[in-house]
């Protein structure tokens, strides 16, 4: 799973494929419960922004200024992006799964990227046109009108009919191979456990171990 070293994050385990999806991949543990909180405090949301490319460091240092000086909007500012990241989570996996949006997370997903493109800027970056929200305009929250703008991106792309969810825990990626439809978020985490997993079952039920 995501791995944090020294307190920082491992830029090789945004596994997601997008950033919307490591984003929503930021709580979760081995299993489909999302019983592990990895966006522990605002701090760590600038770590994690700044590897994931959601924030510049110059946006971190500021952020990270105000987070300290004003440390009750900066819980809040955490609340608010926890909440669209679970709203965002639930949406996805009906996408995926073909099944309709849960409804008052449907509204939460669409009322936020809708507002967050009210107070953005189009702005043309290597030969592309973007939403974009800067610092001096968002705030604490500018994490969250990011990760709102990258949902839009994902969500209105065509990377959304790649997505898949994993078959052993709660992450969803992009999977862009030819072959096989990919079953594991990753093999170094999902898809060893489950490879020990049939392992432990053949050798309890006595047929030889086949390792392949």
């Amino acid at each position: 799973m995501m791995r944090e070293i020294d307190g920082e994050w491992a830029a090789d385990a945004l596994i997601g494929g997008h950033p919307a999806l490591d984003f929503v991949n930021t709580a979760g543990g081995p299993t489909k419960a999302r019983d592990v909180e990895r966006l522990s405090d605002y701090h760590t949301v600038l770590r994690w922004g700044a590897v994931a490319g959601v924030v510049t460091a110059d946006d971190a240092d500021a952020l990270a200024h105000r987070a300290g000086a004003t440390p009750r909007a900066a819980d809040e500012a955490l609340r608010r992006l926890r909440a669209f990241r679970e709203a965002l989570h639930a949406c996805l996996v009906a996408e995926q799964a073909g099944m309709p949006w849960p409804g008052d997370h449907a509204a939460h997903v669409q009322g936020l990227i809708r507002a967050t493109r009210g107070d953005a800027d189009l702005q043309k970056a290597d030969g592309c046109f973007r939403w974009t929200v800067g610092v001096d305009r968002a705030g604490l929250a500018l994490p969250l009108a990011r990760l709102a703008l990258a949902a839009d991106d994902l969500l209105t792309g065509d990377d959304v009919a790649r997505m898949r969810a994993c078959d052993r825990c709660s992450w969803l990626f992009i999977d862009r191979g030819r072959g096989r439809p990919r079953r594991w978020c990753s093999m170094a985490a999902c898809g060893s456990r489950a490879k020990s997993a049939r392992y432990y079952r053949r050798y309890r039920s006595g047929v030889a171990p086949d390792d392949r």
